[in-house]
């Protein structure tokens, strides 16, 4: 299923075509690195591909299969998270390094921004960025997020950084 489109990439559910792709992703130190810290052994990414991502996700939100549309090729995974209580949704990608410093992330989260607003109703968009991660923090301010939060996870030495954008500010950026 094609749940979006952009210039230069699809966004669909995880094919079984896509498995490599997505164990060479998550087997990437440097992708992992603000993300758990650590690459995930082939074993933990292939299942974790087939008991998690393989056809999914099905309807709105998840973690989209991001084809880059000029080689076909699948080069991550984009998406909102399901909301909770209130109304709104967490963006999160993951791309493969070769696709880094291309301007992809900005424009998939610029998709699944206008999507939650518009498509979807929604009141808010979060997210959230290991500290360090300054080129996903620049994304994000660049789209008007506010820094909500911090929180540290014990234990790990990871500081996660919690944002927010609100429809309202979305909307006074767009002009509209």
């Amino acid at each position: 299923m094609i749940f979006l489109e952009t210039e230069r990439l699809l966004f669909r559910s995880h094919e079984s075509g896509d498995e490599a792709d997505f164990v060479s992703m998550h087997t990437d130190a440097e992708v992992r690195r603000y993300v758990g810290g650590q690459a995930w052994p082939v074993e933990k990414a292939q299942s974790r591909f087939r008991e998690q991502y393989l056809g999914r996700p099905e309807e709105t939100y998840g973690l989209w299969a991001t084809v880059f549309k000029e080689a076909g090729k699948y080069i991550g995974c984009c998406g909102l998270r399901a909301p909770g209580e209130e109304l709104g949704a967490s963006l999160g990608y993951y791309f493969a390094r070769p696709y880094w410093g291309r301007g992809l992330a900005t424009e998939a989260s610029r998709a699944f921004i206008n999507a939650a607003f518009t498509r979807l109703g929604l009141d808010r968009v979060e997210a959230d960025v290991e500290k360090g991660n300054t080129a996903s923090e620049h994304i994000l301010h660049n789209f008007g997020f506010k820094y909500v939060r911090r929180e540290e996870i014990r234990g790990r030495g990871r500081i996660i950084n919690f944002y927010e954008l609100a429809r309202g500010e979305w909307q006074r950026r767009r002009g509209a």
